[in-house]
């Protein structure tokens, strides 16, 4: 069953940053539940993925246009993305190539969907970047190429449009 309310096509980007927020106050900043955090993530993303599938579905596969309804709903794609990897990493005991490599692969996803990377989303990115680099040692090399690339709005929709078309750490 669908936790985020949708009106008339428009998800409640309300209701999904409060989700958000909650389950990263509750599961990953006060007690650091990774399981919990984990299937609670996946919960969302896989009703974002759903809706914009939907979305896509209704519009003959176009991108939505630049707006800011869809530079909140990608700004928290983005987070999800991140925090799930974040949840799935705490998760793993002895990591195996395979896992690190899907885990690569998110941190990618996560870094592609987040606009406008030379401005507002700049701490996030860094924040991204440090966790890629915790594990692949790759000295800011992550940080810079997304930082260089600045994804715009229609960028992520369409990094994230991949994304839905093949789903990543299910």
């Amino acid at each position: 069953m669908p936790r985020i309310q949708v009106t008339n096509g428009i998800l409640n980007l309300f209701q999904l940053q409060e989700e958000l927020d909650g389950i990263l106050f509750n599961y990953i900043d006060t007690s650091q539940k990774w399981d919990k955090a984990y299937e609670e993530l996946k919960e969302l993303l896989d009703e974002l993925t759903a809706y914009f599938k939907n979305y896509l579905q209704e519009h003959d596969g176009r991108l939505p246009d630049n707006e800011m309804y869809w530079s909140l709903f990608i700004d928290n794609v983005s987070r999800i993305l991140y925090f799930k990897t974040v949840a799935y990493m705490n998760l793993q005991k002895d990591m195996t190539e395979e896992q690190k490599e899907l885990i690569k692969s998110a941190l990618h996803d996560a870094a592609g969907c987040l606009p406008h990377v030379q401005g507002r989303n700049f701490e996030f990115l860094q924040e991204i970047s440090q966790t890629y680099d915790l594990l692949f040692n790759e000295n800011a090399h992550f940080e810079k190429y997304y930082f260089d690339k600045n994804n715009g709005l229609a960028d992520c929709l369409e990094n994230f449009k991949a994304y839905c078309v093949q789903k990543v750490l299910n």
